[in-house]
């Protein structure tokens, strides 16, 4: 599912690029991050979107750059549960505590049949489309 997220415009001489990634500690504790897209207008500091693939149950971050405080660049760490709806974590140390408490679960089936569902529903109206 895209996981996508609405940004506020900033000041492009004080901040980066917002970012947004998905996290895997299953090769390291420090995470493996694999980034997605931000579309907007860092030239001038103006409003974007972030968005990226993932699925529920998956760990994003997300953050910015602040290059007069990098003490405040740390990101946010949220999980994406079986609705597309992001929940808050904390720092990275929470998500790996998470990570680790849910690493040997078995598979939410619920979150997993919701998850088939939609996707029939999207494959549905595709073949509509293409069928027309």
């Amino acid at each position: 599912m895209e996981i996508t997220i609405e940004t506020n415009s900033y000041n492009q001489r004080r901040y980066g690029k917002p970012w947004i990634a998905t996290v895997d500690f299953g090769k390291s504790a420090k995470g493996d991050f694999s980034f997605g897209d931000w579309t907007g207008d860092h030239y001038n500091g103006g409003e974007g979107v972030l968005s990226i693939e993932a699925n529920p149950g998956d760990i994003i971050a997300q953050g910015q750059k602040d290059f007069r405080q990098p003490k405040n660049s740390a990101p946010s760490f949220q999980i994406i549960g079986a609705d597309g709806e992001l929940e808050g974590i904390g720092d990275k140390g929470a998500a790996y505590k998470h990570y680790l408490s849910t690493k040997n679960n078995e598979p939410d089936k619920d979150a997993l049949e919701k998850e088939r569902a939609s996707l029939l529903v999207r494959i549905a109206k595709i073949d509509e489309i293409l069928n027309a």
